[in-house]
C-alpha cells in the first residue's frame, strides 16, 4: 500500500451524542487503518474527497460509527477487498 496522508477530516457528526462523536472521532484513524489494510490506494491525489453522508441511529456506538466512517473513506481512496 502506498501512503495515505490526510491533512485535515471535517465530521459533521449533528445528531450524535457529544461524548459519542469525540470518541468516534479518536477511533476514527486506527479504524481507517484496519479499513485500508489489504487494499491499494487510488494512484490520483486528490484535494478533497467527498465520503457523503451515513445515515445512524439516535445511538450510536462510537467504535461502530467510526468504522463505518472509515470504511467509506477507504471505499472513496482505495480499492480491492474491505
Amino acid at each position: 500500500m502506498k501512503r495515505l496522508t490526510i491533512e485535515r477530516l471535517d465530521l459533521d457528526l449533528t445528531g450524535v451524542p457529544r461524548e459519542t462523536a469525540a470518541a468516534a472521532a479518536r477511533l476514527v484513524g486506527p479504524a481507517l487503518a484496519r479499513a485500508l489494510a489489504g487494499r491499494r490506494l487510488d494512484a490520483a491525489p486528490a484535494d478533497r474527497i467527498d465520503a457523503g453522508r451515513l445515515a445512524s441511529p439516535a445511538s450510536p456506538e462510537a467504535g461502530a460509527l467510526a468504522a463505518r466512517i472509515a470504511h467509506r473513506i477507504a471505499a472513496k481512496t482505495s480499492r480491492g477487498p474491505s
